[in-house]
């Protein structure tokens, strides 16, 4: 698969998982809770799909001038694990999940800090007959399972208080 086709792919899922999210936020208010907490964890979850999305769209702008993606895949690298970091926290903070948070801290942030060096160090990437962007693809690839995981633990893991409760009863 040639490297437009697969970037468009890419950039098709993600804003088509980031219409579902949306509506499984709007559908699900309730299990993703009205605190200003889950709102984020709802906003974080949605950009964990635009940030691979929007950098797989950029991608094919200019396939053949690579300071384009790179300077895309640079800033949304920053911009990712970031936000990955503090999605881990939250969802430690608002739900019952453990161990997910803390996985997704693990494996998220390193991901997106590799996805920043193959943006700024694109030579150190070049072995076994991958070119850097198609390092990036596997690296975007990665993220595309890692957010669907994130919006899978937010939507069905219960609030705090709910686990609370139940543990109670």
């Amino acid at each position: 698969m040639d490297q437009s086709s697969f970037y468009g792919v890419v950039s098709a899922i993600n804003f088509t998982l980031l219409g579902l999210w949306w509506v499984a936020v709007k559908d699900r208010a309730e299990r993703i809770g009205e605190t200003e907490s889950s709102r984020r964890v709802a906003y974080l979850v949605s950009l964990q799909f635009v940030i691979p999305g929007t950098v797989s769209l950029l991608a094919q702008v200019a396939p053949d001038t690579p300071m384009v993606w790179r300077s895309s895949f640079a800033v949304a690298g920053l911009v990712g694990a970031v936000g990955i970091a503090l999605l881990a926290r939250d969802i430690r903070a608002t739900t019952a999940a453990k161990v997910a948070p803390a996985l997704f801290l693990v494996i998220g942030v390193p991901i997106y800090l590799l996805v920043i060096a193959v943006a700024l160090f694109p030579e150190g990437f070049t072995g076994g007959g991958f070119r850097p962007i198609q390092a990036e693809a596997t690296l975007v690839t990665l993220l595309v399972f890692l957010g669907v995981q994130e919006a899978w633990v937010v939507s069905m893991t219960p609030p705090k208080s709910s686990a609370a409760t139940r543990a109670v009863e």
